[in-house]
């Protein structure tokens, strides 16, 4: 069952990049994330029945800031400044920071595990070196920016998931923290919803609903069995993924380099 929950996390986050590339000329890469945690966070509250203390509230709101107001507006960015799949395999590099950010969460890392974490990430550095070159240096600051900060909300929201439990955990962080980031965009004048069509407003429920609650949801369920750094691995096939709905749906390039890097990843899965 746990490898069946990443492999559903696999598919919806590796189509966000996809999806979101095309609304960026259309709306703020701030609201769209604001907007999308914000209806995964009430579409999960629905099947919430466990109520908590006002005290856990506050702190799995101020954890999910760090990844809805701080990692994936970073990841949105990086899509912005780049091409989709670019950004897509920069965060991909997120299970080398979360092995060593494991100790927070007291994992054990193996020796083999380590070796399969370093081959996965030359794996990726390959994968990504046909295409950086049309990237911007503020995109790649983005995508690795969003990178850390992501396997640091992961580690850490293991403590809640062992406590609280995967559903309890992601909506309640995914919700309050959108509420925060309201506020913010309400500071900052950018609260403003943008004029989509019919396509537009089904790619955002996608992204929300889809890429936000049922693949946050899936992804900790994963957690819950295999550990953080196990389960953050499934991030080596994102790339892969990404790429191939790039080439066939944003018409982006694919080469030798892309194609070593892909074999290197899958050989590290295996260790």
């Amino acid at each position: 069952m746990a490898y069946l929950f990443l492999a559903i996390t696999l598919l919806f986050f590796s189509s966000m990049e996809v999806v979101s590339k095309p609304l960026m000329g259309s709306i703020d890469p701030f609201f769209l994330t604001f907007l999308r945690f914000f209806l995964g966070g009430l579409f999960l509250l629905l099947f919430v029945r466990k109520r908590l203390a006002f005290r856990e509230i506050l702190l799995l709101a101020a954890l999910g800031s760090l990844n809805s107001i701080v990692s994936m507006t970073l990841l949105q960015l990086s899509v912005k400044y780049g091409n989709a799949s670019t950004a897509a395999t920069l965060v991909s590099t997120n299970p080398l920071f979360v092995s060593l950010f494991a100790f927070i969460a007291r994992e054990r890392l193996t020796r083999r595990k380590f070796f399969g974490i370093l081959l996965g990430l030359i794996g990726i550095i390959i994968f990504a070196y046909g295409r950086i070159a049309g990237d911007t240096i503020l995109g790649i600051l983005f995508g690795v920016s969003a990178s850390i900060t992501f396997a640091l909300y992961s580690v850490i929201m293991k403590r809640f998931l062992v406590k609280h439990g995967a559903l309890v955990s992601t909506a309640y962080s995914i919700f309050f923290s959108s509420l925060i980031y309201a506020l913010l965009l309400i500071a900052t004048n950018r609260f403003v919803f943008p004029e989509f069509s019919l396509t537009g407003w089904l790619s955002v429920l996608y992204l929300g609903i889809g890429v936000t609650s049922v693949a946050y949801l899936t992804f900790f369920k994963g957690m819950e069995i295999l550990g953080a750094a196990t389960a953050s691995r499934i991030f080596y096939l994102k790339p892969i993924v990404s790429t191939i709905f790039a080439v066939v749906f944003l018409s982006e390039g694919f080469g030798l380099m892309k194609l070593i890097g892909m074999t290197i990843v899958l050989i590290s899965l295996l260790l």
